[in-house]
């Protein structure tokens, strides 16, 4: 039985009983044109054979926009686009023109570690916990340190017209604490922890790994009472438990997945060079699956982030159980106003089938929701190709 009604360009059936479906539904008013408009709804019902069949329904509703607006972090956003950190969020004319395109909020471009240890020592005698973020840094020509993200974050929460996330790209969390402190007096709403770590260590024990991880949000939850949220990747023995352990240790939101700067070689040269730096619209499918099978059982709430270009690829998404979705790729891709085409293709696809608000389809098809929740588990290849649901 479908969960919404869908529109028909059609004349009721008289016989048909018009009893409205909802509070919100009306009966035919004496003058149509001046109430709102006019849905044919499609109801399903069973017949006098045990059947199932559909009728047609004529009502007529209040026009009315449906409310996007979503809680993220505890913070409440006009709605659940996301500009992701990205180098489109890393000066003030960025975070407004995102906010300009309708954005429920930016997080700003990532502060690495390397950039905030480069002020306080001569940059000979820096360790680099990254060392692709070395490189990246100087590739890429970023210098802006500790002062200037301050800055950012101050002249980004002026703008006044949606929430303002901090991200940091760190591994030692003793090392954040400070910093932290001054983020959330700059007026930093949240903090996104950008948590890249990519295991290159063949000995180096996983749950080694994962125990610093839940050291260093433990340390920066500690010092600071801003709302945290984890990006991480996909290398973990299980990602769902790490989830929990990271709430436990005080972070409110997972954002899955963070995906690492792609390696290419160049055989002419041999040497290394950069792979695509843009992500496809294909990418939110490893994030739709782990959504869907996370979805209210971590204790945390969790964000979709990888191929987000259209609307319809945002609602599944938090159709699956996601309470936002971060957009990045399809904003270098189209321009900022891809935020704008995304909203609108979701407010326009819950309009023709009813749908009031966000709430009303969060993790509706999560497995927790599900009658049939082994779905959701291993897939056998033979039912991909025979198409056997």
């Amino acid at each position: 039985m479908p969960c919404w009604s869908t529109r028909a360009d059609v004349a009721p059936d008289p016989s048909i009983s018009t009893e409205p479906f909802s509070p919100m539904d009306r009966r035919l008013p004496d003058n149509p044109s001046s109430y709102g408009t006019a849905d044919m709804n499609l109801n399903c019902h069973q017949n006098e054979f045990g059947l199932y069949c559909w009728k047609r329904i004529l009502v007529f509703k209040e026009s009315s926009m449906p409310d996007l607006s979503v809680s993220y972090l505890g913070l409440k956003l006009g709605n659940p686009v996301i500009a992701s950190s990205c180098g489109l969020t890393a000066t003030p004319e960025g975070v407004k023109r995102a906010f300009d395109a309708g954005a429920g909020a930016v997080v700003l471009k990532s502060l690495f570690e390397e950039q905030l240890r480069a002020e306080l020592k001569p940059i000979g005698e820096i360790q680099f916990s990254h060392p692709e973020a070395e490189a990246f840094l100087a590739g890429m020509g970023m210098n802006e340190g500790a002062d200037e993200y301050l800055k950012l974050i101050s002249a980004a929460r002026k703008d006044g017209r949606g929430r303002v996330i901090a991200s940091v790209n760190c591994v030692d969390g003793n090392f954040w604490m400070d910093f932290a402190k001054r983020m959330e007096s700059a007026g930093a709403e949240a903090i996104e922890l950008n948590l890249g770590y990519l295991p290159v260590d063949p000995s180096e024990n996983g749950s080694e790994i994962e125990e610093r991880l839940e050291t260093l949000v433990r340390s920066v939850a500690s010092a600071v009472k801003l709302p945290l949220a984890v990006k991480l990747g996909t290398a973990y023995t299980n990602i769902g438990n790490l989830i929990q352990r990271l709430g436990k240790a005080g972070v409110k939101a997972a954002v899955l997945f963070n995906r690492f700067y792609r390696m290419d070689v160049d055989l002419d040269a041999m040497s290394l060079s950069a792979g695509p730096t843009r992500g496809s619209p294909e990418a939110y499918f490893e994030s739709l699956r782990w959504i869907s099978l996370l979805d209210g059982r971590t204790g945390v709430e969790l964000c979709a982030s990888g191929g987000v270009y259209n609307g319809m690829t945002a609602l599944k998404l938090i159709a699956a159980g996601a309470s936002a979705v971060q957009v990045c790729s399809a904003v270098y891709a189209k321009g900022y106003g891809a935020l704008t085409s995304i909203a609108k293709e979701m407010a326009s696809w819950m309009d023709s089938r009813n749908v009031e608000s966000i709430a009303d389809l969060q993790g509706r098809l999560a497995r927790r929701n599900s009658a049939r929740p082994e779905l959701y588990g291993r897939l056998h290849y033979v039912k991909a190709l025979t198409g056997q649901s």
